[in-house]
């Protein structure tokens, strides 16, 4: 005679999930089904027991379970099904800078160690993602030395054309979000000691944080536009480059997997926070 304890389980939790056991193993393969972890990142049991609100032996179970399926590692990591993303995310995001007129031709791209903290990736998939937008004639990239921008008849400039400009702001803007570089350094550090962490925001908190980002990139974007545009001679280079790095980032998918949605917010955090110094820097304020 079978004992519950002992009884196997059907459907999504596999022949060998106990039937005590099935509630924890779907509370913790629904979160990280949804992308509330990063590929890779560690699975610890008092985050779990506070998101799930079960207790620390039953997750332990379930999680040693799920490791025998593949969803999580032996070490309890969430699985990284495509590492190989984390490469395409960062020459899309590159290959986007670049055409919004970051660096400009002839430009030499930061070092490695810089676009790392830009693109919140590794050094590995950063040297990838420059090999394949040389390949696609972007960069020129030598056996040594960092990457230079090469010429393309259709890169646009910065500053962007007014419909240009309005197709990559939100269509609707929130009032009351801060704006001052303060609190945007204090965004930018909150949003990448999360991503460091590997726990995403839930939804609702993530879409609230997304729609004041929004009406940040408007603000500042809007600023960058109008001051690029009118003042001569032209004003500080690093105005026009991170506001097409915000740009690029913000045309980043709102979309997928929740810490696909972190990856969007904590690099735009990043580039807003530069837009700020940047424009605030005194060569900017001596032409306004």
């Amino acid at each position: 005679m079978t004992t519950p304890e002992s009884t196997p389980a059907s459907g999504q939790d596999g022949p060998t999930a106990p039937v005590a056991g099935q509630m924890t193993v779907r509370a913790v393969r629904d979160r990280i089904s949804a992308g509330y972890y990063l590929p890779g990142a560690r699975l610890t049991l008092s985050e779990l027991t506070t998101s799930t609100g079960h207790d620390a032996a039953a997750l332990r179970l379930a999680l040693d379970y799920l490791a025998t399926t593949g969803l999580v590692t032996g070490r309890w990591q969430a699985a990284d099904p495509r590492p190989e993303h984390r490469t395409e995310r960062a020459r899309a995001l590159l290959a986007g800078m670049i055409a919004r007129g970051a660096w400009p031709a002839g430009t030499v791209l930061p070092a490695r160690s810089v676009l790392v903290r830009i693109l919140l990736t590794e050094p590995a998939h950063i040297s990838r993602a420059l090999g394949e937008l040389a390949d696609e004639g972007l960069l020129y990239l030598g056996p040594k030395g960092p990457a230079r921008v090469l010429p393309a008849p259709a890169r646009t400039p910065w500053p962007p054309g007014e419909k240009e400009l309005l197709d990559a702001l939100p269509s609707r803007t929130l009032p009351g979000a801060t704006h001052n570089a303060y609190t945007l350094h204090q965004v930018r550090y909150a949003a990448r000691q999360r991503w460091k962490g590997g726990v995403c925001l839930s939804p609702t908190a993530m879409t609230e944080q997304e729609d004041r980002q929004a009406e940040s990139v408007y603000r500042f974007v809007t600023r960058a536009f109008e001051r690029t545009s009118r003042h001569q001679p032209p004003i500080l280079p690093a105005v026009p480059s991170t506001a097409a790095q915000v740009m690029a980032c913000h045309a980043l998918p709102r979309a997928g997997p929740l810490y696909e949605r972190l990856y969007r917010f904590a690099t735009l955090a990043a580039a807003l926070a530069h837009l700020a110094d940047a424009l605030a820097a005194p060569a900017c304020a001596r032409t306004a």
